[in-house]
């Protein structure tokens, strides 16, 4: 895909210290954008340390409006990516932290750049949003969120759209299900299970009954930057996934053929967490049609990558929180 026409724009990331936002901001760099990332004071940047170099840093948090319209005033940003959220991590449960986060940040920065104009505004939701559902989920379902993260996802992205829609802001949001790839944090299921097999730890997990669509995290980005500069993308929502879906062990047997160990991951240690999602399975024909994004790496292959980096990057787990 060709995404050269990034090529000295100015993009700003939100979160770009994070797993999603990162990869945006290393996609970014590599195509020559010019780079700004609204980060908190006190972000470990570990995950984009090699760009730093390249991108221009503003350190504060976008629940602080006078912050934001301050930072997008001095940017003026032809395209924004509000990667920033609470709540990825499951053990985050607060509700005002949320909220605040995830609905108030987003309305920051779209009262920001109704003032400075931008080409595009790119947000991300959460499959949480849909809650449990039977049957393949398309955008047009009800939202029936069983978590904070899940409904402060779904209340800014109606917001958001309501907002943008007000003040001729061009916006899309895409929801991903399943993502994996280098650099996620260590508390999520693949690298959890790398990390323990490479550090000689009990491999524990629940049962794996339960199905996911897991896509690598390159095609998620593929598909955010498609949705940018698409210019005929107004106000549109996009489920992105592989469309199929598997049980949790299925993922399993493939990072551990990928990894080659006599370890064996013990089934049943770690109980099914509350309002866990059991099948959700995107309806991906939206983004295939309208965008004609496919993923172009896959599975197998990117669980390979994701595994070849972590044996050579594991060491970067050893400070607490990454």
């Amino acid at each position: 895909m060709d995404f050269s026409s990034f090529k000295n724009k100015r993009v700003v990331v939100t979160g770009a210290n994070g797993f999603i936002g990162s990869h945006i901001a290393k996609r970014m760099a590599k195509e020559g954008a010019e780079i700004f990332i609204i980060v908190r004071e006190d972000s470990d940047l570990w995950r984009i340390e090699q760009e730093k170099k390249d991108v221009s840093i503003y350190k504060g948090d976008i629940r602080n409006k006078d912050f934001v319209e301050a930072s997008i005033n001095s940017i003026k940003p032809e395209y924004v990516f509000n990667i920033a959220a609470y709540g990825v991590d499951s053990r985050q449960k607060d509700y005002s932290t949320a909220v605040y986060t995830n609905v108030v940040g987003i309305v920051n920065m779209l009262e920001a750049v109704i003032k400075t104009g931008c080409k595009k505004f790119i947000n991300t939701g959460t499959s949480m949003q849909y809650g449990n559902k039977e049957g393949i989920i398309s955008e047009e379902l009800r939202l029936t969120p069983s978590n904070i993260y899940g409904s402060s996802k779904a209340a800014a992205t109606i917001i958001a759209h309501q907002i943008a829609a007000e003040n001729n802001i061009d916006i899309a949001t895409l929801i991903p299900f399943g993502v994996f790839g280098e650099m996620e944090g260590s508390h999520k299921f693949f690298p959890h299970i790398i990390l323990s097999v490479l550090k000689n730890k009990d491999v524990d997990l629940t049962l794996c009954e339960q199905y996911r669509d897991y896509c690598y995290i390159e095609n998620i980005i593929d598909g955010l930057l498609l949705a940018a500069l698409k210019d005929d993308i107004k106000n549109e929502i996009f489920n992105i996934g592989s469309g199929t879906v598997q049980q949790l062990n299925y993922y399993v047997d493939m990072i551990f053929k990928n990894i080659k160990t006599d370890r064996k991951p013990n089934y049943g240690a770690v109980p099914y967490r509350k309002n866990d999602l059991w099948c959700p399975q995107p309806d991906v024909n939206k983004i295939k049609k309208i965008l004609g994004w496919e993923p172009e790496i896959s599975l197998e292959d990117g669980v390979n990558r994701t595994v070849q980096w972590f044996k050579a990057n594991h060491h970067k787990y050893d400070l607490k929180g990454r």
